[in-house]
């Protein structure tokens, strides 16, 4: 999973109002200043009649304003408003801040919260990718982890960050999503690099090059969740991250992922898989899901080939221990098999489809456009148990369980016999186990203390 090209950046605008009064003319002021002028001097012998004259014209003149002025008592002063003008303010965008280390406890400082960041409760240990079974990175709240043996780990990275989110492309180049960042590598993780933001908080990314990638952005449910929710965005980038700009979709997009530059994946809230030749450009619908509920479904889709995709879709709802789930594949684009359901509940709407290995939607691994391994949840039961689907998940076998569990994070399967897995030990720690054996047994490899959850 994972998350760059130029992208203008959303400007907004504030409006500003201003209003110009033109107040109604004092006519009685001006009258009597008027009187008030000096005159020439007059003959003594009309000064009298003249003064009483003029007194009777102004007891008049007064009395005709102060009618007039009442008249108009209570009417509005007119306003002339002058056209309404914009005054462009640029947005806040991070910048590019290289944090260039090579200390493995080098702290590059988050952005600020992006607008509709809430951040929320992340795992110890939230996403895993392993890239061979050596080589492999591991990310939670507040660090980065790495092995180069596939037994050891070490912490690359300690920061004030949660990290939700591992994509790496080759043995040096991958990203990091966190709450309130991207950061990405160059150097296998040596050294981490604050890298751009989408208009709204990035929720995931898929790279399919260096530069070329794609993630879901926004929505209404806080990072580290299952889901985005609704509301969520595209973004695309061809920079490698270092700007991001909102591309055109289907409504509600959980997730997302490109094989090239050219052939996507997309699946929507509403339970939808949408396909794309174009680079995103345009979308085509591939797949309705089985029984969506309005505003509680979410996808997880994994890419194997441009014209292979499997999707886990958990429509929503819970009964008696059992969240609905069913698990789609296709090898040709075209056509889709549905895998396996979750028995107790939406599996009995789906007669002859196979029961998947656990009572909530777990994690699950791609090995290949045939083949994935599939970790089922089972909190009642405190384990997880293992299942291998093979043959475009015509073929499925049930292994072993992880146990001392209710839950897993994430899972990365480099073939359908080795793979390593994120859960908890039920002992406040989030662990990764690894299996060599197809699932039937497991060790630990990694704990790290799980975060408190008030």
């Amino acid at each position: 999973m994972a998350n760059h090209d130029g992208e203008s950046r959303l400007r907004r605008y504030a409006q500003v109002f201003r209003r110009e009064a033109n107040p109604p003319v004092n006519l009685a002021n001006s009258l009597i200043n008027g009187l008030a002028m000096p005159r020439p001097a007059a003959r003594r012998g009309i000064v009298p009649g003249f003064a009483m004259a003029a007194g009777v014209l102004v007891a008049g003149l007064v009395i005709a304003f102060g009618a007039i002025q009442l008249h108009n008592l209570g009417r509005p002063s007119p306003v002339v408003s002058p056209p309404v003008s914009f005054t462009p303010t640029p947005s806040a965008s991070p910048e590019s801040t290289p944090t260039p280390t090579a200390s493995p406890t080098a702290t590059p400082s988050p952005s600020p919260t992006p607008p509709g960041a809430q951040p929320g409760v992340v795992p110890g240990l939230a996403a895993i990718q392993m890239f061979g079974p050596r080589l492999g990175w591991a990310a939670g709240s507040h660090a980065i982890y790495s092995t180069s043996d596939g037994t050891h780990w070490t912490k690359q990275l300690t920061s004030s960050e949660e990290f939700i989110g591992v994509d790496f492309i080759s043995s040096t180049t991958g990203w990091v999503v966190g709450v309130n960042t991207l950061l990405g590598t160059t150097d296998g993780g040596r050294s981490w690099h604050q890298l751009g933001e989408a208009q709204r908080p990035i929720r995931s990314v898929h790279f399919s090059s260096t530069n070329q990638g794609s993630g879901i952005a926004g929505g209404n449910q806080q990072p580290g969740a299952n889901s985005p929710g609704l509301a969520g965005i595209v973004v695309m980038t061809n920079d490698g991250g270092r700007t991001w700009r909102m591309a055109q979709s289907p409504v509600d997009p959980q997730s997302i992922c490109f094989t090239d530059g050219v052939h996507g994946w997309l699946a929507t809230q509403a339970g939808t898989v949408y396909r794309s030749q174009d680079g995103g450009q345009t979308w085509k619908q591939s797949l309705q899901m089985t029984s969506p509920l309005a505003g509680m479904g979410w996808a997880r889709i994994e890419c194997a080939a441009p014209s292979a995709l499997w999707v886990d879709w958990a429509p929503g709802g819970a009964a008696a221990g059992h969240s609905p789930y069913v698990v789609y594949a296709t090898v040709d684009g075209q056509h889709w098999r549905t895998v396996m359901a979750e028995p107790g509940t939406i599996g009995n709407e789906l007669p002859g489809v196979p029961a998947g290995p656990g009572s909530y939607p777990g994690s699950f691994s791609v090995v290949d456009p045939a083949d994935a391994v599939f970790v089922g949840d089972t909190p009642p039961a405190n384990a997880a148990t293992c299942m291998i689907a093979t043959n475009g998940g015509a073929t499925l076998k049930t292994t072993g369980s992880i146990v001392g569990t209710g839950q897993t994070f994430g899972a990365a399967f480099v073939s359908t016999s080795t793979g390593w897995v994120l859960t908890d030990d039920g002992n406040g720690h989030d662990v990764i186990v690894v299996t060599t054996d197809g699932g039937y047994h497991w060790s630990q490899q990694l704990a790290v203390p799980r975060p408190p959850t008030g």
